[in-house]
């Protein structure tokens, strides 16, 4: 028992620190390299194996115990020590030798951890005499259980104390293994350790002066006192500076807006993305918001209702009172923020108090589906936070709100003369994101029936924000003149208005299309993606496509330029890792060669059982990470997603490999069935998830949580049947081999990660699920190949004599 309960704790440590890596490499660097520590930690658990495979005579049965002891107090040990590197280290957005070896130093404090962790795990599944099923499941189940304590834990407790605290469970772990151990050395250090990793993880949080990153997206140095208060949770980590008094922030001042400084709070979202709060007393103290060109809508609709989408500190809804609305609903994906302006700011911001203000915690493309409410309008600026969350960078929580199906339910929300507002980004030398939010505009009333979609549509421009105004009816020739007269009078910039020129060609030949095909054609050949994206392909911030991947590198500043060197950090990423992965496979059956120790197994064996092992790690994460992108709509947020999703998947993978020990699945013809089961159920899930869906839109958060548990649930079931019983088909011809098949396992996993996203953004997500039920029915070639050395082996030869 006390293995089990030792493995358990190991796997709930990596698991929960690998998340929260994530976490706290959003806040130091760009969202795309935080990506970088799951990659790492694989990486990490493969390097634990195959040290496990070129040194078998440590991790030895009579010794293995108290090996794993070791290395999980070494475990707990490294984790403070890699967390103080990752707060220290920057890592900048520039090219330079330094970058290069700061890159170098998070690399080996990501990793070195999971060197530790892939040791105990491997060591203890391929090297322990218990039954394999049950052991794989306690690991799976220890993971499971580590994605809900990151959701729990991160509500409390910032990033680092959260990773302070995986260092008390590996202590743990440390006493479980050497609870038969004679001399109790290892047990005395562990509860030792325990204990006090227990304690300073707590208290780290409730300071502002313990152990926190310093380096923000690579070069900002931020101490504490610079703070007004900072708050953390699994969404984001946001700072809130002292308050000062400076010029109203504007998103695209016109010229004539005011410069008379005003008192403020400047607020900061993972180190890049910025907020601010103004101080709100009359209406005369939010005047000037009339002079930002995102809130042109409101000089052409007034009315009772108005929706907010991303209330942020509240900029938004003010500019909704300024211009009269009565009834405003904000609504905030983040309870941070929610928390900012109904607690300590409730005076200052003056929002929670206004009797005309609703504020909503929820996700908004959910709230709205299930609400009937009507609005005059719905505004949604600026809303990307350049964040990472939980389920790994490239998914972020914003692009749910960026498809088709979402804005078709919008303008479902709107009154019939409502209009839906929304500014992003301009470039005039680059107008890839606003030909993507035009294109957007377009497909979404044609998906409500709209004929003429170049009559609903208005885009003005300041500075660099484009604005884009999208109305259920055609815009009235009063709507256009009173358009122009704002732009004059204010000093915009009109880039479209029904009935005028268009100069821009590729925005020219959208508004003009009146299909879905015509609109197809009309940006196929653009430099950059251009297409509107849907829930299948819901990737809006990810334009580069592969076949001009040097549009990454002329793109000007900001966002675009982020996004897209995003995706080539990417395809970098898979490309380095199928490196890995081609190590993973020769370096060690070299160095056993080399050393003389290889076991003497045929070719045939040696690389069915590498085959088997590689397949299930792809279809595995495939299958992993399809889920999770497609569940993000449904469970409004990736952190949810990755969350109850993980949990689902790992738990009733566990149960599965319990269930394995029972089945007779090394013999035919059960050894061949269930491989086709399971790729015809995924393709199964594939399309009742197209059907489920868009009807579960409207429902519940508790009824879309356990229809997605009921759903996943059998599918993980049937995938947890394939480690152990690989294991023991290994382990009947030689047990030599299988740490090396563990290392190919995790490599391959990782390396299909980062494949599945790529694909997911060029293909769609469905793809992925395909590609996962193609793995899955090619075991079936490695299982008749470990079959046949299985019973090759309980053969004897025809030379052998029988003892008299």
């Amino acid at each position: 028992m006390h293995v089990y309960l030792g493995l358990f704790l190991v796997a709930f440590s990596a698991l929960s620190l690998e998340i929260t890596l994530v976490r706290l490499l959003s806040v130091t660097t760009w969202y795309h390299l935080a990506f970088f520590a799951i990659s790492t930690a694989m990486l990490g658990m493969t390097a634990g194996a195959t040290r496990v495979y070129l040194n078998p005579r440590a991790f030895d049965h009579d010794v293995l115990e108290r090996a794993v002891s070791s290395a999980c107090i070494h475990f707990a040990l490294i984790i403070p020590v890699s967390l103080v590197l990752l707060c220290l280290v920057p890592l900048g957005q520039y090219s330079t030798v330094m970058t290069f070896f700061s890159l170098l130093i998070t690399t080996v404090a990501c990793g070195l951890p999971f060197l530790f962790a892939g040791t105990i795990v491997s060591a203890v599944l391929t090297k322990q005499n218990l039954p394999i099923g049950k052991l794989y499941a306690s690991d799976l189940i220890g993971a499971s259980l580590g994605c809900l304590f990151v959701l729990g834990g991160l509500q409390l407790l910032d990033p680092p104390s959260v990773i302070l605290l995986c260092s008390s469970a590996v202590s743990f772990a440390a006493i479980s293994f050497a609870w038969r151990e004679s001399s109790g050395w290892h047990r005395q250090v562990g509860f030792v350790l325990s204990i006090l990793f227990l304690v300073v993880g707590v208290a780290n949080s409730f300071t502002t002066r313990g152990i926190k990153p310093m380096i923000v997206k690579g070069r900002k140095v931020e101490p504490a006192y610079q703070y007004q208060q900072e708050k953390n949770n699994s969404f984001s980590r946001v700072a809130v500076y002292q308050l000062s008094k400076k010029e109203p922030q504007y998103w695209g001042p016109s010229p004539l807006a005011p410069k008379e400084p005003i008192e403020q709070y400047e607020m900061n979202i993972d180190g890049e993305a910025g907020t601010v709060m103004r101080k709100f007393a009359k209406k005369e103290d939010i005047d000037h918001l009339r002079y930002d060109v995102t809130n042109i809508a409101y000089y052409l609709r007034r009315g009772d209702n108005a929706c907010i989408i991303g209330v942020g500190a509240g900029k938004d809804i003010l500019s909704a009172l300024l211009f009269g609305f009565e009834h405003i609903d904000g609504i905030e994906i983040n309870p941070i923020f929610i928390h900012l302006l109904q607690g300590e700011f409730r005076t200052f911001a003056g929002i929670a108090d206004r009797p005309e203000v609703t504020l909503i915690t929820a996700e908004a493309r959910s709230y709205l589906s299930q609400s009937r409410k009507k609005y005059s309008l719905i505004q949604m600026s600026l809303i990307d936070t350049w964040a990472a969350t939980g389920a790994g960078a490239l998914s972020l929580s914003e692009n749910s709100l960026y498809t088709v199906e979402a804005w078709d339910m919008f303008l479902k929300r709107l009154t019939d003369d409502g209009i839906f507002t929304v500014s992003r980004w301009y470039n005039p030398e680059n107008i890839g994101e606003t030909g993507r939010l035009v294109s957007l505009g377009v497909a979404a009333l044609m998906q409500l029936g709209v004929q003429d979609p170049s009559k609903h549509i208005a885009v003005i421009v300041a500075e660099k924000i484009a604005t884009l105004l999208v109305s259920r009816r055609p815009l009235s020739s009063a709507d256009i003149i009173n358009l122009e007269r704002i732009v004059g009078d204010l000093g915009f910039r009109t880039i479209y208005l029904p009935g005028k020129p268009l100069e821009n060609r590729l925005l020219h030949d959208i508004v003009s299309v009146r299909t879905r095909d015509q609109l197809s054609k009309a940006v196929a050949d653009a430099e950059l993606n251009c297409s509107p994206p849907t829930d299948e392909n819901p990737y809006f911030f990810n334009m580069l496509r592969l076949t001009n991947i040097g549009a990454a590198f002329s793109a000007g500043g900001g966002v675009i330029r982020g996004n897209l060197l995003a995706t080539l950090t990417l395809i970098g990423l898979v490309l380095t890792l199928l490196m890995f992965a081609t190590g993973t496979i020769i370096l060690p059956l070299m160095a056993r060669r080399y050393l003389g120790t290889r076991a003497e197994l045929t070719s045939h064996t040696v690389w069915a059982g590498a085959l088997y092992f590689s397949l299930i790690g792809c279809g595995f994460m495939l299958t992993e990470i399809a889920l999770i992108q497609r569940m993000t709509v449904l469970l409004t947020h990736p952190i949810y997603a990755l969350g109850i999703l993980l949990f689902t998947l790992i738990a009733s993978t566990g149960v599965g490999s319990l269930l394995s020990d029972q089945l007779p699945l090394t013999r035919s013809p059960w050894l061949y069935v269930y491989p086709i089961v399971t790729a015809m159920a995924l393709i199964g899930l594939n399309m009742l998830l197209n059907v489920l869906l868009p009807t579960m839109v409207t429902a519940s958060l508790m009824s879309k949580i356990v229809t997605s548990i009921t759903v996943i649930f059998p599918v993980g079931l049937l995938m947890g049947l394939f480690f152990p019983t690989g294991m023991r088909l290994a382990k009947e011809v030689s047990s030599a081999e299988t740490p090396w098949y563990w290392a190919l396992n995790g490599i391959f996993g990782v390396l299909c990660a980062a494949i599945a996203v790529l694909v997911s953004i060029h293909h769609g997500i469905s793809t992925n699920f395909y590609i996962a039920a193609a793995c899955y029915t090619g075991i079936l070639v490695a299982q008749v190949g470990l079959r046949r050395t299985q019973v090759t082996a309980l053969i004897p030869p025809a030379n052998d004599k029988p003892f008299p």
